[in-house]
């Protein structure tokens, strides 16, 4: 078992901070984008391992971020006496096979998406956090996005209460005709601008895709969204990119999930649209929201990003498009790329989540069960753009027995 995470005083206040020994394991270039910044900006956190099956890539990290040491043998890691939580960030073909013996450890794990890729292998560690009471977090971290967790507050208002801002038009009788049944029904649309050459080769000789190793990321917003169960699915396309899966759910609500890979990357990726009775909500990219229907609310909010290149930039879409402007001037400038302008997908968030979590203090902020049931429908969508059909979406797809 893992010896008891350090305790120091916070800077800030008189409340103690706890401190979690971290190890990630697999330092591609995902891990070293996010999770190793992450952990390393955390007052929370501190790096213990770094682990990757390419020995040097596990260095190389060890010596930017400030890890005690590195690894080239997962194993090395679950059987480390100071190591406290692990962070997964390999492909899916290493889950289980670390997961399991991790929690046997005590030791909690956030994995990446998906969660695993066969339904045995879910079920497996879903049963094993619930024997040992260890958590499993999986990297789901939309869910954590400061506009995505608004989107769903301003959603779930607009469910309750429905529109409440007189339209410029109304041929309605002010509101006093029959409401029809469709009006309760979220239509949701996700529009996902992808640029394959952001992605490494393996995702092309995957036979799931880009459907699979991304998808379940708005797939998992779509079921966070809606409170009625998906009944049936359908894609159209090709999973390793340009496709449309569309989810429908037991009241009549939609989802449809658009992906194109031959954009380009420095245009906004994400745009959330969504409708329910007499409310309409935007989210462009994580940085800007917007709203008509909610008269108490604000038409519009905007959320950080970056990095800025020379640290000035307007708010929201509009800023975005400023930054990414520069960023490209000033690449021509100096020769090579352009800086990453990065919108807050709640990566870091996530992970704070989550140590609340491990020591007691909220709620998981992407439990196993969930993940299991995402992960179900990503493969039904696979099977259906395999079979050129829809499918049916049956209880035994999202409801995960106790026990």
């Amino acid at each position: 078992m893992p010896a008891e995470a350090s305790v120091s005083e916070n800077p800030h206040g008189s409340e103690t901070v706890k401190t979690h020994r971290i190890a990630v394991v697999g330092c591609g270039a995902f891990a070293r984008m996010v999770h190793l910044p992450n952990i390393q900006a955390n007052p929370r956190a501190e790096l213990v391992m770094t682990c990757d099956q390419d020995h040097g890539l596990a260095e190389e990290s060890r010596a930017t971020f400030g890890a005690r040491r590195a690894s080239g043998d997962w194993r090395e890691v679950v059987a480390a006496d100071d190591v406290d939580v692990i962070v997964l960030a390999t492909h899916t073909n290493l889950r289980r096979d670390l997961i399991l013996p991790a929690l046997a450890a005590g030791k909690p794990v956030l994995v990446e998406k998906p969660l695993a890729n066969s339904q045995e292998e879910m079920i497996e560690i879903v049963r094993e956090v619930r024997r040992t009471g260890v958590p499993v977090c999986v990297g789901h971290n939309r869910r954590s996005s400061p506009g995505v967790l608004d989107l769903k507050r301003l959603l779930d208002k607009a469910i309750q209460e429905g529109g409440t801002l007189v339209p410029a038009v109304d041929r309605s009788a002010g509101g006093r005709r029959t409401e029809l049944p469709e009006e309760r029904q979220i239509q949701l649309l996700i529009r996902v601008n992808d640029d394959c050459r952001s992605w490494v080769d393996w995702i092309y000789w995957d036979r799931e895709g880009i459907l699979f190793a991304e998808m379940v990321h708005f797939i998992d917003v779509a079921l966070w969204l809606n409170p009625s169960p998906p009944v049936r699915v359908f894609a159209e396309g090709s999973a390793r990119g340009n496709f449309t899966l569309l989810i429908r759910f037991q009241d009549g609500s939609l989802t449809t999930i658009q992906q194109g890979l031959a954009g380009h990357f420095d245009y906004p990726k994400e745009l959330f649209e969504v409708t329910t009775r007499h409310v309409t909500l935007a989210l462009d990219h994580h940085v800007e929201l917007r709203q008509r229907g909610l008269a108490d609310e604000p038409f519009r909010r905007v959320y950080p990003f970056g990095p800025i290149p020379d640290g000035q930039s307007g708010e929201g879409i509009e800023g975005f498009h400023q930054a990414v402007t520069r960023a490209r001037e000033a690449a021509a400038l100096r020769g090579g790329p352009p800086a990453y302008i990065s919108p807050d997908k709640g990566h870091a968030a996530h992970l704070d989540g989550f140590l609340d979590c491990v020591e007691g203090r909220g709620r998981n902020p992407c439990d196993v069960a969930d993940a299991v049931v995402v992960t179900r429908i990503a493969l039904k969508l696979l099977d259906a753009i395999r079979l050129g059909m829809p499918l049916a979406v049956g209880p035994e797809d999202w409801h995960i027995p106790a026990g």
